[in-house]
């Protein structure tokens, strides 16, 4: 392989020599190998050569998590769709199949049903390129690759020292991701402590939730203390290596796993929830998803962990930023804020962390698979569409919280304020809404305006599809941009983000504040907030008491959070499970119905009620309805349950009898 920044053409190539040959698929109960490698290529063959090895490890790169990878998708929706911030519309999807009717169940996660409803799977899916139709990879299989390579890598006649160390740091990384991937839909995990032997059984059975993150953090460690593992890919070689992991990768990785540790859902006084007494068997342990105590240091490992981060980039010439704006006006901002989270790291853009490449361009790939799958199921076919509340997320272009919840309903906005006039650039880098005079370059189907309201062109004409696409009202701006004007950004390498260093502020603002350090939390907030030109949450918001008010800061962050790295990671839903925000989950969800208003101040609601740009831009009524289409039962007033913080694990791991128990309330 010459280019990382290839790496899904590439592993196409090394398939025929790994994938098939050296990789066996993982029976977790059964035997860590099913049956040896391949006669005619092993894991012999596999190290003596350099080229052979490192092909080796660009398959495991080829699994790291991507919510948009097919096999990730729930049947044609990423996981956002879980959260208050987007809704899943298509019928065949996992989320109206199984979440939001509350029909999930134990086989959900399997592949051997045919179902892949689940979000997740414990052992068999996890949406790498290179497997069968769906991406479905075990992280056994990937863990198996980053450990035979550790245990390996000495024997590789033709490489350096100094690279092996770096391979050997760029295999733990991965490999401590693909866990901590399992660990926060999951709990406590059966851990592989190495490479095991043909037949030999792994029946160790499941560890505690605070095992599970002590081996993740010893498996960070050790990829940190490799000498040979770079802090960052020197600019010149950026278009070559964009995209491998670094000592970088491995501290900010380090930071996110304790955050997750030390939030209220292990970290409690008490266990989300408890088992009941017909679940109990010989291998149950509450502590498998509870950490049996809360303690409070553990948000002090999780800012320590950040200033190693922060230190040691200040050691290397604080060589990640955030992306800044080249003008300080809504293009500038736009354009930095996409800069910092779309597209992969290059001479001039140092924000990105940790990500994954789906596919190389928009256009590669079809149904179901690649960019363009994402695209259709996300965009046309209504797999991922926003809320009215992720529209309230955002703010004013001042640094306001969102003022107008008071404008909704007939005769509710008596002077016709635009609503989506001056707001926060994310959002209209985030959502489509309506907009006038839109500045240069950033037009949308050839538009300088979008009037997506009721019978406006892009809600009323039919070149947008069947409408599924602004199912709510709104339409999904992120990722997708003008996915209607000709596909203009297909010569353009995508990168998303598992963590980039906006966020890595955001973390350390958290641990920050629950470590009382509210002022420092405020800090770290308006680094993120000041490159898209807002004002100083704490100033803009006095009500809030920010400087005091420890549950309103939290309450902040978490909607920055929303804002800044929404519909990246999956991060969102991970934040209402981590903080055991049942009241988001429970809350019912809104679109948006837009109504232009004639002279009168009468709505215009029927037929073609386009905008003439020759003519003043309307003042609008606004509705904001319940969902009905795909309604959740979590919003039923006695349905939720806490079982839904996380997953069932697969049942037929669960029958295999290796010590393997089922989460609580499945």
């Amino acid at each position: 392989m010459k280019k990382i920044s290839n790496l899904i053409l590439v592993l196409g190539i090394a398939s025929a020599f790994c994938f098939s040959a050296c990789v066996d698929k993982f029976a977790v109960g059964d035997a860590f190998l099913e049956k040896a490698p391949g006669v005619d290529v092993n894991i012999d063959t596999v190290f003596t050569s350099a080229e052979y090895t490192r092909n080796f490890l660009w398959s495991a790169y080829g699994q790291l998590y991507c919510t948009y990878t097919s096999g990730n998708m729930m049947n044609g929706a990423p996981i956002d769709v879980l959260s208050d911030s987007y809704h899943c519309y298509v019928s065949w999807g996992g989320p109206k199949q199984s979440y939001y009717p509350g029909l999930l169940t134990e086989d959900a996660q399997d592949t051997e049903n045919g179902n892949f409803q689940g979000k997740f799977s414990y052992s068999t899916k996890t949406g790498g390129l290179n497997a069968d139709a769906g991406g479905r990879v075990s992280i056994y299989e990937t863990v198996r690759k980053c450990w035979q390579i550790i245990n390996n890598i000495e024997r590789v006649p033709d490489m350096s020292d100094t690279e092996k160390s770096r391979l050997r740091g760029e295999a733990y990384t991965i490999m401590a991701s693909r866990y901590f991937d399992a660990f926060r839909n999951f709990g406590g995990l059966c851990l592989a402590r190495k490479d095991y032997e043909v037949g030999e059984n792994h029946t160790s059975g499941r560890a505690t939730a605070m095992e599970t993150v002590e081996f993740i953090d010893s498996l960070i460690v050790c990829a940190i203390n490799e000498p040979g593992f770079i802090w960052n890919i020197p600019n010149a070689d950026q278009g070559q290596w964009s995209g491998r992991l670094t000592r970088a990768s491995a501290r900010a990785l380090r930071a996110k796993v304790w955050m997750f540790a030390a939030s209220p859902l292990f970290n409690n006084k008490e266990p989300y929830m408890e088992y009941t007494a017909d679940k109990v068997t010989e291998f149950t342990n509450i502590e498998h998803v509870w950490f049996g105590k809360e303690d409070p240091t553990l948000w002090n490992r999780c800012l320590q962990y950040c200033e190693d981060f922060f230190n040691d980039n200040a050691a290397n010439g604080n060589y990640y930023a955030l992306v800044q704006p080249t003008s300080q006006d809504e293009a500038g901002y736009r354009r930095a804020f996409r800069r910092g989270y779309r597209y992969r790291n290059d001479a001039t853009n140092h924000e990105k962390l940790f990500d994954a490449h789906p596919t190389l361009t928009l256009s590669d790939g079809g149904w179901g698979w690649g960019w363009r799958g994402f695209a259709l199921d996300c965009l046309r076919q209504g797999g991922a569409v926003p809320t009215n509340e992720l529209m309230e997320c955002f703010g004013m272009a001042d640094g306001r919280n969102f003022p107008y919840e008071n404008l909704y309903g007939a005769g509710k906005n008596p002077q016709g304020i635009d609503i989506f006039a001056d707001r926060d650039p994310r959002l209209y880098e985030t959502i489509l809404v309506p907009r006038h005079n839109l500045p240069s370059g950033f037009d949308y189907a050839g538009n300088s305006y979008m009037d997506n309201w009721v019978g406006g062109a892009f809600e009323y004409n039919s070149n947008f599809g069947n409408k599924d696409d602004v199912a709510s009202g709104y339409c999904k701006f992120k990722w997708l941009l003008d996915y209607y004007g000709g596909n203009r950004y297909d010569d353009e390498y995508i990168g998303v983000p598992y963590i980039r260093l906006a966020e890595m502020y955001l973390i350390r603002a958290e641990a920050k504040a629950e470590t009382g350090d509210l002022r420092g939390a405020l800090d770290d907030i308006h680094v993120v907030r000041s490159r898209v030109g807002l004002g100083r949450l704490e100033v803009m918001n006095p009500q809030l008491n920010l400087t005091t008010n420890k549950e309103n800061l939290i309450n902040e962050i978490l909607r920055e959070r929303n804002c800044e790295i929404g519909a990246e990671c999956g991060d969102r839903v991970y934040d209402m499970i981590r903080r055991k925000r049942q009241d988001l989950f429970t809350k019912p969800l809104h679109e948006i119905r837009i109504y232009r208003l004639d002279a009168n101040g009468n709505r215009l609601t029927e037929g073609n009620q386009s905008w003439d740009p020759a003519t003043p831009w309307p003042k609008f009524e606004y509705e904001k309805p319940q969902i009905v289409n795909g309604a959740r039962r979590w919003w039923d007033p006695g349905f939720w349950t806490n079982k839904w913080y996380l997953d069932p694990v697969s049942r037929i791991e669960v029958q295999k009898g290796y010590g393997l128990t089922q989460n609580p309330g499945w």
